[in-house]
């Protein structure tokens, strides 16, 4: 899923120059791309690989988290997800 070695995902990684920065900048920069430029939308499933997520522009929390560590790790920034679950009660109204 974290195919961040792809034509797309590295294109952009040069074209923003996210290599030239330090780490932290590295982070903050890739973090508000994913924030403010991929918008909230449901892919078709939350298994996409993260190039799809990019070419698509748009992704849910599952799917946005995998393009943001496939970014991440494109700049040599490694990472790694820590999960869980919401219980549907919690979720009960916030959706059609």
């Amino acid at each position: 899923m974290l195919n961040y070695n792809s034509s797309e995902i590295q294109t952009l990684v040069a074209k923003r120059s996210w290599r030239e920065l330090d780490d932290f900048n590295k982070i903050q920069a890739i973090y508000n791309f994913v924030r403010d430029e991929i918008l909230f939308g449901y892919n078709v499933s939350d298994s996409v690989v993260a190039s799809r997520v990019l070419s698509d522009g748009y992704g849910q929390c599952n799917t946005k988290r995998t393009l943001l560590m496939a970014l991440l790790r494109s700049v040599d920034i490694p990472c790694r997800i820590h999960g869980f679950t919401i219980d549907k009660r919690l979720q009960k109204g916030t959706m059609t």
